[in-house]
């Protein structure tokens, strides 16, 4: 059996809108609930990119936290820690969801050896 949903949502979800470029920025800065950019190991990029996206919120008038910042990190399978490291610096700069790019291959156990090495520093 399957359903429609007719009339307006009582509450929209939230829109995230990715993307590093200016203009992207702009669009995100007027109507984002959330901010993905894709991480690859270039958190310097990433964090100048955030900072870029607070002085477009202020000059429209909106207040820069009301964004939350997410961001996509490949994972290394051959150097977990890598991976830890890019995540634990990725939350040191504010960014409080992170999205995890497991390339193919997929080692066996890989999302059970990720959770117990990654979600420790989201607690």
């Amino acid at each position: 059996m399957s359903r429609s949903i007719s009339g307006p949502l009582a509450q929209p979800p939230p829109l995230l809108i990715g993307g590093r470029s200016t203009r992207t920025l702009r669009v995100a800065a007027e109507h984002a609930d959330l901010w993905n950019i894709p991480g690859d190991n270039a958190l310097p990029d990433a964090v100048e990119r955030s900072l870029m996206l607070n002085r477009y919120c202020t000059e429209i008038g909106r207040g820069p936290r009301t964004i939350t910042r997410s961001i996509a990190l490949s994972v290394s399978y051959d150097d977990p820690e890598l991976t830890r490291t890019a995540a634990g610096a990725a939350i040191q700069a504010g960014f409080t969801h992170i999205a995890l790019i497991l390339p193919t291959p997929w080692p066996p156990q890989v999302v059970h050896r990720l959770a117990d090495t990654i979600r420790p520093l989201l607690t």
